[in-house]
């Protein structure tokens, strides 16, 4: 044998043996890919339940949301009337405690214009300031019970 044929076998061997340690390091690898795909496709699946889970949640709260709005949009509108009535009823009840401390006032200036008015007289004054209150407190409570129905 030549020279040439040993040293070009030399080398082929040489090389043979160093492909031969770069397929183990690549099947090493491979296999650790491998293994991280599974990892991986165990991990595409589990996020994705989450993510189905996260979107049912979603709808649901959605949903919660919407029939919370609408119970509160009643409510308030509820509300609003019940402001409205109010108001009206404090005017009302402005006006007819107006028109007693009106009744209060001049019965009152009457009383005190005659105080020497006779037994008979004051008694039927008192009577009538006692009935013009009375009838007045009468007109408020059916204003009241008016606005309640």
């Amino acid at each position: 044998m030549s020279d040439l044929q040993i040293c070009i076998e030399v080398t082929l061997s040489f090389l043979l043996v160093l492909s031969i340690f770069y397929s183990l390091h690549l099947a090493r690898a491979l296999s650790v890919l491998k293994r991280d795909r599974n990892d991986i496709n165990t991990l595409i699946k589990t996020l994705e339940r989450s993510t189905d889970e996260a979107r049912r949640g979603i709808d649901h709260l959605r949903l919660t949301t919407e029939m919370v709005e609408r119970q509160l949009g009643k409510t308030v509108g509820q509300g609003k009337t019940l402001r409205q009535e109010l108001t009206t009823l404090c005017e009302r009840g402005e006006a007819l405690a107006d028109q007693i401390e009106h009744y209060r006032s001049a019965v009152r200036g009457q009383v005190v214009a005659t105080p020497k008015a006779s037994p008979d007289l004051r008694e039927r004054r008192e009577e009538s300031v006692r009935s013009s209150r009375s009838e007045a407190e009468r007109e408020l409570i059916r204003a009241l019970k008016l606005q309640r129905a």
